[in-house]
């Protein structure tokens, strides 16, 4: 086995950004990032969506509950006010757009012929924004509009935390994933013994296969919460994300599962193959999220080890 070091959050890359105009941008403090520059119009819109949303969630009632939406979950009143104020935004930009949402039925916005898909969770953790908890975000995946959904036809996705004063997580196919001006990277740790990894319990113990991984690695979390999960691993705050349940819908990882990518990780379902293909979002999944294609297959290993 090759010798490796111990898990350890690596620097960013910081980027110096030409404009194009002979200015060059570094260290912006604020939303003006990086990813902001590049030539895709859809950064710009997702910024203001997750600045609108963040703001709709803050001024709303924690604690209040409106219906259920079609996956039977609780609907939050701040879910509710987020789903507003997001599609009020997409309604500003004047873009046929269909917004596929987790609170509330698929529907056309804007005049024309919509070219993409939007998959929205408004508040990804709600229960953890419900009681305080700083691990919710706003996720966005933007997707051609006869896209299946999955997180390689995703273009441009971003993961946001609805805490104030807060830059969002953006990634553009083919561009990379960015923190502001900070790209993000992986931490390409290839073993499991020194991984940190976090894994999704909510409803279910674990079974045999991830309890030994539990064992195996170096240190365990759960957030409750999709989209943070595997922004952590794009960070390289964490190593991997194991969720087993079969319950994962598509507007929770989408985004984050590109993030993933862009920042050099790999996404698979628990066999190790490609993730499954979501029709729509009621349909569930499990999945593994790691730094690396080794860690990524010593983890689906680990979790079936034994079985014939």
């Amino acid at each position: 086995m090759i010798p490796e070091e111990p898990s350890v959050r690596r620097p960013l890359k910081r980027s110096r950004v030409n404009r194009g105009d002979g200015q060059v941008i570094d260290n912006v403090s604020d939303d003006v990032s990086t990813a902001r520059s590049m030539d895709s119009p859809w950064v710009e819109r997702l910024l203001t969506l997750h600045r609108q949303v963040r703001s709709a969630v803050a001024k709303s009632d924690r604690a209040g509950t409106g219906s259920k939406n079609a996956k039977g979950d609780d609907v939050k009143l701040f879910d509710l006010a987020a789903n507003d104020a997001a599609l009020d935004v997409l309604r500003e930009f004047q873009q046929p757009l269909i917004v596929d949402s987790e609170e509330g039925q698929r529907r056309e916005i804007g005049s024309g012929t919509p070219r993409h898909l939007l998959v929205l969770d408004p508040v990804d953790g709600s229960d953890n924004w419900a009681r305080g908890l700083p691990l919710s975000a706003l996720s966005c995946a933007v997707l051609p509009v006869d896209a299946p959904l999955h997180p390689d036809w995703v273009e441009a996705a971003l993961v946001g935390s609805l805490e104030q004063d807060t830059t969002p997580l953006i990634a553009l196919k083919g561009s990379g994933a960015w923190h502001g001006n900070d790209r993000l990277e992986t931490s390409k740790l290839r073993n499991i013994a020194r991984a940190m990894i976090s894994v999704e319990l909510n409803h279910h113990a674990p079974s045999p296969g991830l309890a030994r991984l539990m064992a195996a690695a170096r240190g365990v979390r759960c957030y409750g919460c999709a989209s943070r999960a595997l922004s952590l691993v794009a960070e390289g705050a964490t190593d991997a994300h194991v969720d087993a349940r079969g319950r994962l819908t598509a507007e929770s990882y989408l985004a984050a599962a590109r993030l993933v990518i862009e920042a050099g990780g790999w996404v698979v379902g628990l066999d190790g193959a490609s993730l499954a293909v979501a029709e729509s979002l009621t349909n569930r999944v499990s999945l593994v999220a790691a730094s690396s294609r080794e860690l990524c297959d010593e983890i689906v290993e680990v979790l079936h080890y034994g079985e014939h």
